[in-house]
């Protein structure tokens, strides 16, 4: 079992947003390769590492406009 995160992929589903997306091909292999080695957790692209790290560091990281 793994879990797979990752930011905006390049889909009809978010044809709208304006953002960088990856290529879903990359994260299908990126997923495969993941769990080829046994993750538990597949940091797909910098979005997704992005997020892991401003969690790690708590609320205030995430919202550093609270007081």
């Amino acid at each position: 079992m793994a879990g797979l995160h990752v930011g905006y992929m390049d889909t009809d589903m978010v044809r709208a947003v304006d953002a960088a997306k990856s290529d879903p091909v990359d994260i299908a292999r990126i997923a495969i390769d993941g769990i080829a080695a046994g993750a538990y957790e597949i940091l797909a692209d910098n979005a997704a590492r992005q997020a892991q790290a401003a969690l790690a560091g708590g609320v205030s990281v995430l919202y550093p406009q609270l007081p």
